[in-house]
């Protein structure tokens, strides 16, 4: 029941987190834009986008950017995967840099598709019950190139139906509707598709104490949204359902900022350039997006972030925050 409450309770939080984001003109719908297209980096809980981008295979200029980026020299190579992400903003940066990342991993060929929705409408239930987001994703998913699809924390129904008032529901029966939509949609196109389900952290930092304080309820509520990935890949005769927690290198990062073992950081909220995150509701800076993507990079292709080059825009070592971060996870 404690799992459940929580759970309920960091839901809520993170659907919210997005809806009072700094305002931007809402965006036309729209099937696809191109990697060299600027789309504004400010959401709106109405924008709804669509993009496309594929690894740059572009020599680095410089040598302190060829030491950033050279794999290292054991490292298996993989072959890129087209990845969908379909959600909100505790989500998209880490998807929008995928392409990069994996570039300086040494893997040929990613290509990263992100349908996205601000707020709460950037749930799966919700991107997938309104027909015109749904036509996007779908329309993503057509060629049958996809290999994995992301989704993030949470549609309303698991939410109602892990709530501390539902005392009738049992963890084998934990489910969400739009995401085994959205995988036999997905599956009938491609039958090797992969599908992950992230989860963020929660937001507004301001208002916990400390770095453990700010965890406590993601960490309670990521069992039972472990169960809900068996209970999809169940469901869905044994597709590949798996889970992974972002979240955590947010927290991984303030823990030590709190510590004083980033100097370079100045605030808990303020730039992205020395700040754990850009404003009151809790949107990631630069440190935390770069960090956060190493362990995207670890779930996707299981890339041990130790195992990538250092990188020199920081003075602290991004890639051992990381590795940490993942040992933290419940």
């Amino acid at each position: 029941m404690r799992l459940r409450a929580a759970l309920a309770a960091i839901a809520a939080a993170l659907l919210l987190a997005s809806c009072s984001q700094d305002s931007a003109k809402q965006l036309p719908l729209t099937s696809a834009i191109s990697a060299t297209t600027s789309v504004p980096a400010t959401q709106g809980t109405e924008q709804t986008t669509s993009t496309t981008t594929t690894a740059s295979t572009a020599t680095p200029s410089t040598a302190a950017e060829s030491a950033a980026t050279t794999p290292p020299a054991d490292a298996a190579v993989q072959d890129g995967l087209t990845v969908l992400y379909a959600g909100h903003s505790f989500g998209r940066p880490f998807a929008e840099e995928m392409a990069d990342a994996t570039r300086r991993a040494g893997i040929a060929g990613h290509e990263q598709r992100v349908v996205f929705r601000g707020g709460e409408k950037g749930s799966p239930q919700a991107m997938w019950e309104d027909p015109n987001v749904q036509a996007l994703i779908k329309e993503q998913l057509d060629d049958g190139a996809v290999d994995l699809v992301v989704l993030i924390c949470c549609s309303s129904e698991f939410r109602e139906a892990a709530s501390p008032g539902n005392h009738v529901i049992k963890d084998h029966t934990l489910s969400d509707q739009a995401i085994l939509e959205i995988v036999a949609y997905a599956v009938a196109q491609n039958p090797e598709t992969r599908f992950g389900l992230a989860m963020p952290w929660a937001d507004f930092p301001g208002e916990y104490a400390t770095a453990a304080d700010h965890r406590a309820l993601t960490d309670a509520a990521y069992p039972l949204y472990q169960q809900l990935a068996e209970n999809i890949s169940e469901a869905s005769q044994g597709v590949d359902v798996f889970t992974f927690y972002h979240g955590t290198a947010l927290y991984e990062i303030r823990s030590r900022f709190e510590q004083g073992l980033i100097p370079e950081l100045m605030a808990l909220v303020g730039p992205k350039s020395s700040s754990v995150f850009t404003d009151a509701k809790g949107h990631a800076a630069t440190m935390a997006k770069d960090t956060g993507t190493l362990i995207w990079l670890d779930a996707i292709y299981g890339v041990d972030p130790l195992d990538m080059p250092p990188d020199q825009s920081y003075d602290v070592d991004i890639r051992d925050i990381a590795a940490s971060a993942l040992t933290t996870a419940p």
